[in-house]
């Protein structure tokens, strides 16, 4: 009977290996600004992540995994397996934050493979919905197009199909369970689920009792409001990997997890340096697991240099889809590694920079190889001294400057032919009617346009032109996205402008959404669009921060290329207005919704 037995279970595991998809489920799983010491594995004695810390010794774990020191060009290099400057993409706002049309995604190259795709969370690589993720190659995506949102309880900002979306609860949980309704699809394909969390990113909104646990472990109020996020993701993330386990999607599923970039928290930094925009250790390393039951071994470690930018290659390797040859890729496949082949990084030097406005050799940059890291001018020694602490520069010059020279030479070539301003906004184009011009997209008349903060600010990111009082200039204030305006209008000429692509010539009506105090009312304006021009008279509103739509009128838009400018006419007080958005449709907006001006 033991006999039997044992030929019966092998016949029935022969079987099951034969149905087994040939291609695995993929799951990519990406929080917002966590950073490495975020997490019970790491030496973090007070957060808690049961679930990740599971899931780490379910895998195997990169201890030198590196990203961008932000979010964007992080989310860039892993859609494309190319370092961010070369798709077109260099900023996290402005419009830099759009992933250029001529690249090819991981989603579409899995998509073209007979993979179902999903994205649930932050996308980050384009506002206008031809950048959407549905343009990109996912056939399900329920996401926000900004840097982060506003609201985690019942938040306003998800779109599905274009569209806004209703839902209740917090955003987490929302899109834990949307996502886990994609794991559970009946539809037999195997799937690529990229779950792209928003948390622990400001605004920081976490439930009393999570904030107050870790205040009670003698964390600061701000890191406990991380803390208590990165508990609650822990926690969605087990509820996830447990409708995997429920499936019975387990042994077919590659799970992998990581940060976009570095983390914000102080409490804990395990003797890193720096952190999110920095480009010292603590800015550019994220953890990583990576678990495929019975293919990965799992607890193992290793502490080869790997890349978000090796996330492409690697995963079309997983799914045994061949690379694209049309295109230079930096990422390598960790295929090999993560199967414990080798233990030998597949790169010899990494690079990093960041810069708001556009990179240069003045931007933070830094390159490391295998040992040595230099950052800018600093030289470290990250075999003796991980937290670099001891610049040694001036001992080992001849490595700083031969250093210095590669990243040079790499600068120029991911910058050769780039141009990085934002793209035309696409209008007329059947895809988004009516489309909004943001203020953040708007160039400012000469090159002295002022900045002011509002709302919150990001505690580590940097202001985009450094908050500096210019007198008679427009400032453009940050609301977070969707509640930036542009203010300062005070002199006559004074302008700011956009670059819109026109699909298709024609009358598109032009709506002003703005909010002007009582006493301000009355100025003037115009805007312009080649020969076309429309003038108007500005209203006031219930007050400077309360934004209504006001019509304009019909301007005739040419095909083609073109620039949008609003220019002052006459300031009746102190400011024009406080402007929110332009808003440009094909057809005249209901009466209803309009007040004509």
């Amino acid at each position: 009977m033991r006999l039997y037995g044992l030929a019966v279970l092998a016949l029935v595991t022969a079987a099951h290996v034969d149905a087994a998809p040939s291609r695995p489920n993929i799951v990519l799983i990406v929080t917002d600004d966590q950073g490495w010491w975020d997490i019970g594995i790491h030496g973090n004695q007070d957060i808690e992540t049961p679930n990740l810390d599971r899931l780490a010794s379910e895998g195997v774990e990169l201890t030198r995994f590196y990203v961008q020191p932000v979010c964007a060009p992080t989310r860039a290099g892993l859609m494309t397996g190319r370092h961010y400057l070369r798709t077109g993409l260099y900023n996290t706002r402005f419009g830099g934050d759009t992933l250029h049309a001529g690249e090819r995604t991981l989603a579409e190259a899995l998509q073209q493979a007979g993979y179902r795709t999903g994205i649930f969370g932050k996308w980050h690589l384009g506002e206008y919905r031809r950048c959407h993720p549905e343009q990109r190659g996912f056939d399900e995506a329920i996401f926000f197009s900004a840097g982060h949102t506003e609201r985690y309880w019942e938040p306003d900002a998800l779109l599905r199909a274009g569209r806004p979306v209703r839902v209740r609860g917090h955003i987490t949980d929302v899109l834990t369970d949307a996502a886990s309704t994609f794991v559970r699809s009946s539809d037999s394909r195997p799937f690529f689920l990229y779950m792209a969390y928003n948390v622990p990113h400001t605004p920081l909104l976490v439930t009393d009792a999570l904030h107050e646990k870790y205040r009670t472990k003698g964390v600061s109020s701000y890191d406990a409001r991380i803390y208590g996020l990165v508990e609650q993701c822990d926690a969605a993330i087990g509820r996830l990997l447990d409708v995997i386990d429920s499936e019975r999607l387990t042994e077919d599923s590659v799970v992998l997890f990581m940060s976009d970039n570095g983390g914000v928290s102080r409490h804990f930094r395990a003797g890193l340096r720096g952190g999110k925009a920095s480009v010292y250790e603590g800015g550019v390393l994220s953890p990583f697991f990576a678990r495929w039951p019975g293919r990965f071994e799992a607890g193992r470690k290793t502490d080869a240099r790997g890349s978000h930018l090796d996330l492409f290659p690697t995963l079309l390797d997983v799914a045994g889809v061949e690379e694209p040859s049309d295109r230079l890729l930096d990422g390598k496949s960790l295929l090999p590694l993560l199967r414990g082949e080798t233990d030998e990084s597949p790169h010899e030097r990494l690079f990093h920079i960041w810069d708001r406005h556009g990179p240069s050799i003045d931007s933070r940059w830094a390159v490391t190889g295998p040992r040595y890291k230099l950052v800018g001018a600093e030289l470290y020694d990250l075999e003796s001294d991980p937290g670099e602490q001891r610049d040694i520069a001036s001992l080992r010059p001849e490595i700083a400057a031969s250093l210095r020279q590669e990243f040079v030479a790499w600068l120029a070539d991911v910058t050769a032919g780039k141009r990085f301003q934002p793209v035309p906004i696409p209008v007329g184009d059947g895809l988004e009617d009516p489309v909004d011009l943001l203020p953040s997209w708007a160039r400012h008349k000469g090159q002295h346009a002022s900045v002011v903060m509002a709302r919150h600010r990001d505690p580590v990111e940097p202001a985009p032109l450094g908050d500096r009082p210019v007198e008679e200039s427009t400032v453009y204030t940050f609301g977070a996205y969707y509640w930036d305006t542009i203010e300062g209008w005070r002199e006559p000429g004074e302008s700011v402008a956009w670059t819109i692509d026109v699909a298709e010539a024609g009358e598109y009506d032009v709506t002003l959404i703005y909010g002007c105090d009582l006493d301000d009312a009355g100025g003037r304006f115009s805007v312009a669009v080649g020969g076309s021009e429309l003038t108007g008279t500005v209203r006031s509103t219930p007050g400077r921060t309360f934004f209504e739509p006001h019509r304009v009128g019909a301007l005739h838009l040419a095909q083609g290329v073109a620039e949008l400018r609003i220019r002052v006419v006459s300031a009746a007080g102190r400011d024009l207005m406080a402007l929110n958005r332009v808003r440009i449709g094909t057809k005249r907006p209901p009466a209803a919704d309009l007040a004509d001006n």
